[in-house]
């Protein structure tokens, strides 16, 4: 007989034996059932809530940005003379910043709040301002819907010109007639060119919007506000962003830019900066503890099961000893007397794994639909979850198999 038919035989026989003892083996088979379920339940849920994290950063404009924003260098004391001539964040470190690897660089953003009065024909609030410079549209995740954006020309000379948010939109012009408007800004008036399509992002389906504070934008050159309504002639920011698509670059330059800037501030360290992405992979290293935490659950779970397969099968061994001494007289061998009880043990675990995938994909679907978030399910939950499965099987099932094995034939036969 072939090794192919002999295996085939084997798996005849342990599927029959399975079925003819199919509360013993259900027993068998709960504990790889709730272990498996356990480590993909577990996994899944990880899962669902890193991916909807990452699609949230995405919305909000990707994840290949560094953020440089100002920070203060004196926190005690009085500061140094040197200190005192620190002109801080401007404009000129972004353009030093976009030269040192143009090819790199797909977009380099500003930005430069204020808060004042703004007055239309229909209300009149203090607002927060967003003067903007460069790409900060795009590397925002903002689309205009409406209207136009900023030309460059605009962009350069501060025109007097702005792009609303939809609240902002909605709040100063009631009726939806934004477009060509007029705008008080503090003591500028300005016009309306463009409105903002509207961001929304709930990370779980019964929260609020995450994104509604952005419907509040009111967007104007950072020209507009650093000359006329901050009369800043060095030109200063609150943020510089700078995009690169290749990750492998952004900790090259991340330190090239730290040269330039140190240089350009009289080698003081008055600015912070933030990689977004490495930001994201070390709030997901966090979140490995938790896999972590889900697996040791699932092997516990796995080694239980497998402790009580170990006494069943033990106990059945009893009950099939003169099964067994029967196949010896007849001429197999221990080994194949081996193989068959190994055989069974797998098909068991095998079968149970199945089962524990099943109950694992309904156990993720209820908890992500209870928390609101879509389910997202990876190949490497799967195979890990089936993979410690087969091990801990194998593992098992290798001392009954082996007594099994050492059976004396005349004593098996003998036995009452």
């Amino acid at each position: 007989m072939t090794s192919s038919g002999a295996f085939r035989e084997r798996l005849i026989e342990a599927w029959t034996e399975i079925r003819e003892n199919l509360g013993r083996a259900t027993l068998q088979a709960l504990g790889v059932l709730l272990g498996v379920a356990s480590v993909l339940g577990g996994f899944s849920i990880s899962d669902s809530q890193r991916q909807r994290a990452e699609q949230m950063y995405v919305k909000m404009g990707g994840l290949d940005k560094l953020n440089v924003q100002p920070r203060a260098t004196v926190q005690e004391g009085q500061p140094t003379a040197l200190q005192q001539a620190d002109l801080g964040l401007r404009d000129e470190d972004a353009e030093d910043g976009a030269v040192l690897r143009p090819q790199a660089i797909q977009g380099v953003s500003s930005q430069k709040n204020a808060r004042t009065r703004v007055v239309s024909p229909y209300a009149d609030q203090d607002r927060s301002i967003s003067g903007i410079g460069g790409d900060y549209i795009p590397a925002n995740g903002y689309e205009v819907e409406t209207g136009r954006g900023f030309s460059s020309q605009e962009m350069e000379a501060g025109s007097p010109v702005a792009i609303l948010g939809t609240e902002a939109a909605a709040a100063f012009f009631p009726k939806g007639d934004a477009l060509g408007q007029p705008l008080r800004i503090g003591d500028v008036p300005v016009t309306v060119i463009g409105t903002f399509r509207e961001r929304v992002f709930r990370f779980r389906k019964d929260q609020h919007n995450q994104f509604g504070w952005r419907n509040r934008i009111i967007a104007v050159p950072a020209s507009l506000v650093q000359r006329r309504m901050n009369g800043d002639a060095y030109r200063r920011v609150d943020r510089i962003t700078f995009r690169i698509p290749d990750l492998n670059v952004m900790a090259a330059f991340s330190k090239q830019l730290q040269n330039v800037l140190r240089a350009n501030h009289r080698m003081q360290d008055d600015f912070r900066m933030d990689d977004v992405a490495a930001r994201i992979r070390r709030q997901n290293s966090q979140g490995d503890v938790y896999d972590i935490v889900f697996l040791l659950s699932g092997v516990l779970a796995l080694v239980g099961g497998g402790i009580v397969n170990v006494n069943i099968q033990m106990a059945s061994l009893k009950e099939r000893v003169r099964e067994v001494g029967v196949k010896m007289a007849l001429g197999a061998s221990g080994r194949e007397i081996f193989k068959g009880f190994m055989t069974e043990a797998l098909l068991l675990t095998a079968l149970g794994s199945l089962a524990g995938l099943v109950l694992g994909v309904g156990f993720s679907w209820i908890i992500t639909h209870s928390l609101g978030i879509p389910l997202a399910m990876t190949p490497a939950s799967f195979i890990w979850a089936y993979a410690l499965a087969a091990a801990f099987g194998f593992l098992f099932a290798l001392y009954p198999a082996w007594k099994a094995s050492r059976l004396s034939p005349m004593e098996a036969l003998r036995y009452e």
